[in-house]
């Protein structure tokens, strides 16, 4: 799964990754988004880095691969 960030889905613009509760190292992070510069328009807050990219980069229609917590298989989910 690549980490580059698509372009907004609204307006085309430009996008930054926002991570929450992070320590000086980045070892510990709560929460991440993706949000646009230009429309300020925002993806799902979520636990990691990872899951906030996956959930920006996935488009309507398309489906989007998760890890659960729980289980070390991948789960598929409609989002």
């Amino acid at each position: 799964m690549s980490e580059e960030l698509k372009s907004c889905p609204f307006c085309g613009g430009n996008r930054s990754l926002k991570v929450f509760g992070a320590n000086a190292d980045d070892t510990l992070v709560l929460s991440s988004y993706v949000s646009c510069e230009n429309c300020y328009s925002e993806g799902p807050i979520k636990r990691t880095r990872s899951e906030a990219i996956i959930a920006w980069n996935t488009r309507a229609g398309e489906k989007a691969w998760w890890r659960s917590c729980t289980d070390t298989k991948n789960v598929e989910r409609n989002t």
